[in-house]
Parts: structure tokens; sequence; C-alpha cells
């Protein structure tokens, strides 16, 4: 984890742009030592390196295969920072990545050495030994991504969220199993996180008309939840329409409790 505090960041062009300095030589070294563990590297832009705000605040998120491919190790590298959580350079394109990091943190496409799949329900070892595993990632490129959010009016359908900073792209037919899949229109939602993690726990689905349909025993004091998933059980949201038939047909014939 690295930080970058906005208060010490008085470096300056002359036409005034500022910018972010960064060496990546420990995340490098480590990488080529060949250490039992993945490398990764999140850098936080941040006023106060003891507080962070996803609504206001911005990172870079670094995988160990970017960190190969698109970083040095030997002299600092520069990411210049144009505008509030506006940046330019070659790992601009990361910024605010919340799908990739996401995704990492819930091992979904890490893979073990042996190239057996992890199970999720193993013992877990907790006495500090570390499992070598190397991820595989289904990265969706920005121009999709861009189309997507475009596509939803940069709102959740469900709760109305429109702070891209809170918005993932969620995929119907995960990417991890149907990597053919990962760019096709018809098989993504955009999604605040809350509800692309309730949709990717079976908690609400939808219908290929569009209706929502929430899991029957689900219960919740949340009134977000309430709001935007009980109140809207049986009701027709349009954008959930663009979703193509077959896809959601094939995912809801995998949920337990789908009887329709």
């Amino acid at each position: 984890m690295r930080i970058s505090e906005g208060k010490r960041r008085n470096y300056e062009k002359e036409k005034g742009n500022e910018y972010i300095w960064h060496r990546y030589n420990r995340e490098n070294e480590a990488i080529e030592d060949g250490r039992a563990r993945n490398i990764v590297n999140i850098t936080l832009d941040v006023w106060d390196k003891d507080e962070y705000d996803p609504t206001e605040n911005h990172f870079i998120f670094l995988t160990e295969q970017l960190l190969l491919n698109e970083t040095y190790s030997q002299g600092d590298q520069r990411i210049e920072v144009e505008s509030d959580g506006q940046y330019s350079g070659p790992l601009a394109k990361y910024t605010d990545d919340w799908d990739a990091l996401f995704n990492y943190a819930m091992n979904r496409q890490t893979t073990a050495q042996s190239g057996t799949q992890p199970k999720y329900n193993e013992d877990i070892d907790m006495s500090g030994s570390v499992t070598e595993s190397k991820n595989t990632e289904i990265i969706v490129s920005e121009q999709f991504k861009q189309g997507v959010y475009d596509r939803f009016d940069h709102r959740c359908p469900l709760s109305g969220i429109e702070n891209s900073a809170l918005l993932t792209i969620s995929h119907v037919l995960s990417r991890s199993k149907h990597p053919d899949l990962a760019e096709d229109p018809q098989n993504v939602l955009l999604l605040d996180w809350t509800h692309h993690m309730a949709f990717d726990a079976e908690l609400w689905t939808f219908d290929e008309s569009g209706y929502v349909w929430v899991e029957p025993d689900f219960d919740t004091e949340s009134d977000t939840l309430s709001n935007s998933l009980i109140d809207n059980h049986g009701e027709k949201l349009s954008k959930l329409s663009v979703v193509s038939d077959e896809y959601i047909d094939r995912h809801n014939a995998d949920l337990g409790w789908w009887t329709r």
C-alpha cells in the first residue's frame, strides 16, 4: 500500500500540473525474488494518510502482472494529476478500478499453481503460512466500460446512485466462467456495489422482461435495500431488459429458489 498525500505534493511543472512520484523497486524486487505470495500495489491519492473516502478520494490498483509489464524498478515513475480524480500517463487508466480490486479481493480469478481451482470452503491455515497462487485476470477494456456507463446513464437502475466511484460493471454470467462474454453488452449491468454483491449472492434477480424478483426468505432492516429490492419485488425496471433473454435465463436456472 502506498500513500500519496495531497498536502505534501508540492512539485509543479511549468504548466502548473501536479504529479505523483513513484518508484516501484520494492514491488518488482519482491516479484523477482519469487516470494511465495502475490504482489500488488495500491496507491491512495488522499489529503491525509489516515483518511480515505471513496466518494472523494481516488486510488490506482496494479496487479503483479501490471507491475511487471507497465512499471520499472529503477528511477521514479510520474503520474500526472490533471485535476481532482483526473490523471494522465501510462498508469492513469488503472484509476479507481473497483472491478479489478473486488475480483482480486474475492479471489475469483485465482488458481493454485497446480492448476486446480481452490475451494472456498476448504480449511484455512491461520498460523501465518502463505499459500502461493497466481491470478489470471479477465479485464474489460476502458472503451467497453464507458459504453456500459453511457447505456445506463451512469446510474444504478435499482438505487439511483450515480457516483462512479460507487458503481461497477456486473456480469450476469460471470466473466471467470464465461470469458468469451466478458465484453458482451447484453451480459452486463451497471450496479452500485451493494446491489452487485447482492446479485452475486443470489439475493435478487430479474427476468427477461426486466421484472425484479427477490429471494423469498430475504429480509433486511436496511432502508436502502427495502426501498430498492423489497419495494421493487415484482416491479418492472426497463433498464434491466437490455440483458439477453438467454443469459438471464441461464443465470436464473442456477438459482436454488427460482421457480418461474
